[in-house]
């Protein structure tokens, strides 16, 4: 049987199909309208909130957060329905702004932000990028009630008014995308970020991937709150970018229900553990840091001392922001969180994928099928080096001895379930 990945630089792959326990990718979804109408008609309607026009009466200043371009959120269509509710309130255009919420990753270069926004909105609008590691674009709010530090961008403190706009799939750090995500990491300064991901090293991955009440989950809503969040919009797209849903409204209640769509749209029912689980990365592989969470979602679907396949990409090499990682590696997670929590070594940011990702190579072999990242350096990380699919294939049933196999297409979003 082939089954053919998503970008054709790495073709198909040949796999009996007595030995496919599933093939999984989000789901398609029926035509419910298009993003422009769904968006029209949540915004009018929306969840655990007065609408949109009601909350912007008597306010000057308003700042829309977004997500960046390794986020595949339809933002034209939205941000065409909020301008026009934003207008009619009477609020001027010089007093709209954007900030794009980065987390960590590099800024939008003008091209990309033009093709993302659309051209007329960098033209008319003032759009920043988010600097995570600048402290003088920062502002100190405090602290969670758990003790987290909350630094964030600067520019919330400008407006009168919030909206921020994202897209819900399954996450491993806050178990879902969307809502307050926006803020933390999305605006938030380093010792924010750092709080929310490590304290996620507490918990199994089957306890937070897919899991919307969950620990990370409640900081993250407590910081957007005190930042001043006031209204979300959120969209739930299916396997080929068609909405499946659009949610708006309470940062909270809208996010939760769009995390019900979200469920739907991603969650994967598995019969049993697998031997061999392969990873299709794409669309979230512009980097190696991105394309991990592909193993992520590996993790609660196969068995110990089985084999991950993850091929990605990864134009832009291992991580870009964090040259740490090839230098300390996969190899051993305990050890790097114990120089971590020792002062020894200084980011806790940087350190939680190495020991988030570390713990999951203990459990099974990762073997990495890539074109940006040489073989040296694949090897140098912690994984093993696979020259094609193909040959991926043969090298992880030798590895786990056995050849139940699990293909997911867009891996770092699937939300495997393991039927009971």
């Amino acid at each position: 049987m082939k089954i053919d990945f998503e970008k054709e630089v790495f073709g198909s792959i040949e796999i009996d199909e007595k030995d496919i326990l599933g093939i999984f990718e989000p789901k398609r979804v029926n035509n419910k309208g298009s993003i422009k109408s769904l968006t029209e008609k949540a915004v009018l309607n929306p969840i655990g909130s007065k609408p949109l026009s009601e909350l912007l009466k008597g306010k000057q200043n308003v700042l829309i957060i977004t997500d960046d371009n390794t986020r595949p959120t339809p933002l034209r269509e939205i941000i065409e329905v909020l301008l026009s509710e934003i207008f009619k309130s009477g609020i001027k255009k010089e007093n709209v702004s954007f900030l794009i919420s980065l987390g960590t990753h590099r800024p939008m270069t003008d091209v990309e932000i033009g093709e993302k926004f659309g051209e007329d909105i960098p033209s008319t609008f003032r759009v920043i990028n988010h600097t995570w590691d600048k402290v003088d674009t920062l502002v100190d709010l405090g602290t969670t009630s758990t003790g987290i530090e909350i630094l964030v961008n600067r520019e919330v403190m400008n407006a009168d008014f919030i909206i921020a706009v994202g897209n819900i799939v399954p996450h491993a750090t806050t178990g879902f995308s969307g809502g307050g995500k926006i803020i933390v990491p999305g605006i938030a300064g380093e010792e924010t970020t750092e709080g929310t991901h490590w304290a996620a090293l507490d918990y199994e991955m089957e306890e937070i991937l897919g899991v919307n009440d969950n620990p990370i989950r409640r900081d993250i809503d407590e910081i957007a709150q005190k930042v001043g969040l006031g209204f979300i919009v959120n969209t739930i797209l299916g396997v080929d970018g068609s909405p499946a849903g659009v949610v708006a409204g309470h940062l909270v209640q809208a996010h939760s229900a769009g995390v019900d769509i979200s469920k739907e749209v991603y969650g994967a029912e598995v019969s049993e553990k697998a031997d061999v689980v392969i990873c299709d990365a794409f669309p979230t592989d512009i980097d190696l840091r991105q394309a991990i969470k592909g193993v992520a979602s590996a993790d609660v679907v196969v068995k110990k001392g089985g084999a991950i396949i993850l091929v990605a990409e990864c134009p832009e090499g291992i991580a870009p922001q964090f040259p740490e990682y090839l230098e300390i590696g996969f190899k051993d997670p305990e050890g790097v969180k114990a120089k971590v929590e020792s002062g020894e070594i200084t980011g806790k940011l940087m350190a939680y994928t190495l020991v988030a990702i570390g713990r999951v190579l203990k459990k099974a072999q990762v073997i990495l099928v890539t074109k940006g990242i040489s073989k040296e350096d694949v090897e140098r990380l912690g994984f093993v080096y696979g020259a094609d699919p193909q040959s991926a294939l043969e090298m992880a049933y030798e590895i786990a001895g056995g050849r139940k196999t699990v293909f997911m297409k867009s891996a770092g979003e699937i939300l495997p379930i393991i039927a009971h």
